[in-house]
Parts: structure tokens; sequence; C-alpha cells
């Protein structure tokens, strides 16, 4: 049975996701531990280009760091996602040799839409109920697209995860949004649209109130 779609624009943004400290300081250092030694080996066997993680840690603003060298950013995005956690990720490797043209096609149209249009940036990698790269989905993939801002505070396109999702819909209103998806391109739009609208109200930028909301 289908659920309603909640009128988001009705949501009021909570006091509880209001930041506490500077954004540099809680979004630009959010650090993760990742396996740089099996990101470097998988890789370079594989032959695939940009540059393998190089430290033990990454930081939201060390993966920014890479720019516009969309495979290095894929490759910090999917490092720092990851964590110590690989599994998929020789799956999604594997993808990407089999096709690393027509990935870097995929990488470059969606972070080139990523800075304008969330919803159309989404549909470059799903635009129906296909990844169109085997095993990078939204949780994934939105990752990529947030990071394509390279840090700036009013890039519009959001990490999407089960964890933000599940805080969306059971403690801020959104009761018609699936907790783990795949969500469609016209979700990922009406999310970021809802975090640039009480970024506003709160007078902050909207990876922090992601960040709020994936940390509880």
């Amino acid at each position: 049975m289908d659920v309603p779609a909640t009128d988001i624009d009705a949501l009021p943004a909570p006091d509880w996701l209001t930041p506490s400290g500077p954004r540099p300081t809680s979004v630009g250092e959010h650090r993760i531990t990742v396996r740089q030694d099996w990101w470097y080996r998988a890789i370079t066997s594989r032959q695939l280009p940009g540059t393998p993680p190089a430290t033990p840690t990454l930081t939201r603003a060390e993966v920014w760091e890479a720019g516009t060298d969309v495979f290095t950013l894929l490759w910090r995005t999917l490092a720092w996602g990851s964590g110590h956690h690989l599994r998929q990720n020789s799956r999604r490797l594997d993808s990407i040799e089999a096709d690393p043209s027509g990935v870097e096609k995929i990488l470059t149209e969606a972070a080139g839409r990523a800075g304008r249009d969330p919803e159309r940036a989404f549909a470059a990698f799903r635009p129906d109920r296909h990844n169109r790269i085997p095993g990078l989905g939204p949780s994934f993939f939105t990752k990529f697209l947030y990071f394509a801002g390279g840090g700036a505070s009013d890039h519009p396109s959001l990490i999407l995860d089960r964890v933000v999702a599940t805080a969306l819909r059971n403690r801020c209103g959104w009761t018609s949004l699936h907790r783990i998806g795949p969500w469609p391109p016209e979700t990922y739009g009406r999310y970021c649209t809802l975090l640039g609208r009480w970024a506003k109200d709160l007078d902050c930028a909207p990876d922090e109130l992601e960040l709020a909301l994936f940390a509880g």
C-alpha cells in the first residue's frame, strides 16, 4: 500500500538540528579511518585512472581537495564512505574497470550538474530503477555529488543514506520517505530543497544539517 507523499513544504526546521560549532571544524574535519592499502592495491592492480587514497584517514575537507579529477574524487568518496567496511567495493571497481571511459562520462556529467540541479545530477547515476554503474547506489553516489561541490557552503547536492533518511522520517516528520531507498531522482531533489530551506531558516549551510541528521 502506497503511503501518501508528505507535504515537506510544511515541515519546520527542528531546533535540535541547529549547528553548535563552526562549519570548518564540525563538517570539514569530519574524519573517517580508511583502508588505504586495500584501495591502493585494488585501484592500481586494475590500472584505473586517478590517484588512490594515500593516508589512513580522510576528512571531508581532504575529499574536497580532489578537485575536478573525477576518478580521484570517486576513490576518496568511496574510501571515506566505506571506512573499514569494504563490502561491494571489489564489485564496484570491477564494473568501473569494464568501461572506464563510460564511467568517466557519467561522473563528469553528474559532477557538472551537482552544483545546479541535484535531481538531474542524481538521474545521471540512476535515471530509472537501475544504477548506471553496477554496485554504486544512491547512498554512495550522493556522496560523490556532495563532494563534487569542493566544500562550497551553498552547494545544493547533499548526502542521502539510510541513516539520514531514517532521521528525517522518525524525527522530522517526513513519514513517506523510505528509510533505505533506493529513492527516485525527484525524492532526492525534494530532500536537497528541504535542507536548503531549513539551512536558510537556521542560518547555516545545508551540509551542517545533513551531518546533524546523520549524527542524530
